[in-house]
């Protein structure tokens, strides 16, 4: 399943004012496509949050997004996510290919000779990895036999759809109702149906928890 791939810097103790400087210089001494949105920053402080803005505002066929580092709590910055400037929503594709522009042509030569570490993951999402194979294939089995127009509604169907969420609940791992969104509409589901879909599911596993006490 294609997902959104996430963008990850370790520092190892470089120090991030100085790395954000030499970000900053590439937007301004290379003929690129990114600037820094000073003024933005501001508004994350004024949270008590420090976090680096950056905006691409080119063409070559992407769209103009803005695009934040954070640290987390374990010390590492990431970028948690990226905004389109116009109204519009990023689809999977657009998102990985600005994440993907900002790395080489900020990232990757800012960080060149330093102690930093930067990891980008795949865009390739496998459900066995997550939830394992027993709630895969539960899946899988409910959607290849429900009816896709009334979703759970029929007894077999809902019978299926609960072998998966015990199967879900019980391999221990949270799996994001985006991630399960993105897997239905993959197995045939409308989008509306999917979307209802991963609302159950989480509040089917909330009420699993309850239940069983965890």
């Amino acid at each position: 399943m294609k997902t959104f791939r996430n963008l990850y810097i370790d520092l190892n103790g470089y120090d991030i004012e100085r790395f954000v400087g030499q970000l900053t210089g590439y937007c301004l001494n290379r003929a690129g496509s990114w600037k820094r949105n000073v003024e933005r920053e501001e508004h994350a402080r004024y949270f008590k949050e420090k976090a680096f803005v950056f905006e691409y505002i080119g063409a070559d066929g992407i769209i103009n997004a803005s695009l934040t580092l954070f640290q987390n709590d374990t010390g590492r910055w990431y970028v948690p996510n990226i905004i389109p400037i116009a109204s519009h929503q990023l689809s999977v594709d657009e998102y990985n290919r600005l994440l993907i522009d900002f790395k080489e042509n900020l990232v990757d030569p800012a960080s060149k000779d330093t102690p930093i570490r930067v990891q980008l993951t795949e865009d390739q999402i496998v459900l066995e990895e997550i939830v394992g194979n027993e709630a895969a294939e539960a899946l899988r089995r409910f959607s290849s036999c429900a009816n896709k127009f009334t979703g759970n509604a029929h007894p077999n169907d809902k019978k299926r759809w609960f072998e998966f969420l015990s199967a879900a609940q019980h391999s221990k791992v949270k799996l994001y109702d985006d991630i399960l969104k993105a897997t239905l509409i993959e197995q045939g589901w409308s989008e509306e149906w999917a979307d209802k879909l991963a609302f159950e599911f989480e509040y089917g596993c909330d009420l699993l928890d309850f239940v069983t006490g965890e």
